[in-house]
């Protein structure tokens, strides 16, 4: 466990190696950028960063923790690093304390790093969004293979505006986060294995939203700002929802209920 944090630094900054990609000649996306620093960030550190690289900055801290990942990107970029070792139980416990050769003052800054990513991502404004979401669709024209770092920031972006950022029809595969027009009908528990909790409650929520409840949780409030086709109603009443809305909220609520569950037993187990 010790290895899990024993990262090669290189000044104040960690870069990750990017994976091997047939396709990254044909497209010319952005190089892969520090992803971990071993001082307080600023806003100017996180300026011009894309979606992809905000969240994997932010959860390359809990990762160094040993936290498990239910996004597959996420799982996948995670388990390609050479220190990466998963360990749920230690992670929600917080014996990954006992584990660590960094001390108290530089968990504290990652945890101040991790707030500031979380706030800098949730002030992108729909402008800002609609911008990097040109910027990608520029890069993937006339391109037969689309790079996949720019597939999985098209479905972030995707996230943020409330449907599909790319150009043309959805393409099958997408989360009902990805294109919320899947709600329409009724939800599997399949569908949902890519969620984390946060993704969860923003499903749920998006659920309500599209009847055009109003929110006041900073969470969700922030998300909803801009989600394009979402209009809050003050005269909005769970009435509104009909028999797919209601079971696919009971769908999504149980599987919160058994992750809740599960961080509760693996807190203990590792107490």
């Amino acid at each position: 466990m010790r290895a899990l944090l024993l990262l090669p630094l290189l000044a104040s900054f960690v870069f990750a190696a990017p994976p091997p990609d047939a396709g990254s000649a044909k497209v010319a996306a952005p190089a892969e950028r520090a992803l971990y620093a071993t001082k307080p960030l600023t806003s100017a550190d996180l300026s011009s960063r894309s979606l992809r690289e905000l969240t994997l900055m932010r959860n390359w801290i809990y990762a160094r923790r040993g936290n498990e990942f239910r996004r597959a990107w996420l799982r996948d970029f995670f388990a390609k690093q050479k220190w990466y070792a998963p360990n749920q139980m230690m992670f929600l416990s917080g014996a990954w304390r006992g584990e660590s050769e960094d001390q108290p003052e530089d968990w504290a800054r990652d945890d101040k790093n991790a707030e500031l990513i979380a706030e800098y991502e949730s002030n992108l404004t729909t402008e800002q969004l609609t911008a990097m979401r040109d910027a990608v669709r520029a890069r993937m024209k006339n391109v037969k293979e689309a790079n996949a770092d720019d597939l999985i920031e098209l479905k972030l972006i995707s996230v943020r505006l409330g449907g599909w950022a790319g150009e043309g029809e959805p393409p099958a595969g997408l989360t009902p986060l990805e294109n919320p027009k899947r709600l329409d009908g009724l939800l599997k528990l399949t569908d949902l294995d890519d969620f984390s909790p946060r993704d969860l409650k923003l499903l749920r929520n998006t659920i309500f939203a599209r009847k055009g409840r109003p929110f006041e949780t900073p969470l969700v409030k922030g998300h909803f700002k801009t989600v394009q086709w979402y209009v809050a109603d003050a005269k909005y009443s769970d009435k509104l929802l009909n028999d797919v809305d209601k079971k696919n909220v009971k769908l999504i609520q149980s599987l919160e209920r058994e992750l809740k569950r599960e961080a509760e037993t693996n807190f203990m187990a590792g107490a």
